[in-house]
């Protein structure tokens, strides 16, 4: 999951709609769960529920981006925003793994009550839907779900792309590939992909808009975000 930086506090927005245009001029129009590139149909996304929780409605800090998948999965329940881990508060890159079979698995390597927010935060979101259920945690995802198909998809385009690119090297082909990766989204997998070629992780940092930078070293190795959990 992207780590990302929203910028500056707009403070209240009435109505909260009105969030979704500075939302995907600061972050892009990537679900800020899943990372699918969404050309229409983009939610302004509530951490915190807001009908459970309607003094956050109209809050800036309480504003996400996501895809219908994702915004149905977490549900509407009252929840404990420190129970999970955020993609705007911590570096969500650390959270979770992925393969190529478009599966998006907890990285368990973190203390133990780190580890359950993030297992929390992958069942919350859906992030377990996957159909080959091989590990423990897993859900078949409804056949409009598609979520891990597009993942696996960015992961064989990711892949050929960097087959392509050993077998010759150019400014202008890692342009082409950053471009790519811009327009299916999906940029932890292409960071998965290409977590061997420094240059390509960083231009992949600074090519999405509002990716959080504070979440990498000078070296492009993600570390504990300043202030986050993880």
């Amino acid at each position: 999951m992207r780590p990302v930086n929203k910028g500056t506090d707009l403070g209240e927005i009435k109505p909260y709609e009105n969030a979704q245009q500075p939302l995907r001029e600061r972050l892009g129009e990537y679900c800020s769960y899943c990372e699918r590139w969404i050309a229409s149909g983009i939610h302004v996304e509530h951490k915190k529920p807001k009908n459970e929780y309607p003094e956050t409605k109209f809050l800036w800090n309480n504003f996400l981006l996501a895809c219908g998948n994702c915004n149905s999965g977490k549900g509407h329940s009252q929840l404990n925003l420190d129970d999970y881990v955020w993609p705007d508060s911590d570096n969500t890159l650390l959270a979770f793994s992925y393969d190529s079979q478009g599966r998006v698995l907890p990285n368990k390597i973190h203390a133990e009550p780190i580890n359950r927010k993030i297992e929390k935060t992958w069942l919350a979101l859906g992030l377990n839907k996957h159909p080959d259920r091989q590990i423990n945690g897993q859900q078949v995802p409804t056949s409009k779900d598609k979520r891990w198909l597009h993942r696996q998809q960015a992961w064989q385009n990711a892949s050929k792309r960097k087959s392509q690119l050993a077998v010759f090297d150019s400014e202008e082909r890692r342009t082409e590939i950053v471009e790519m990766a811009l327009q299916r989204g999906f940029w932890s997998v292409w960071m998965t992909v290409f977590q061997d070629d420094v240059d390509m992780r960083r231009r992949l940092i600074e090519a999405f808009p509002g990716t959080a930078k504070a979440c990498f070293d000078e070296n492009i190795r993600p570390t504990q975000r300043p202030g986050g959990q993880i």
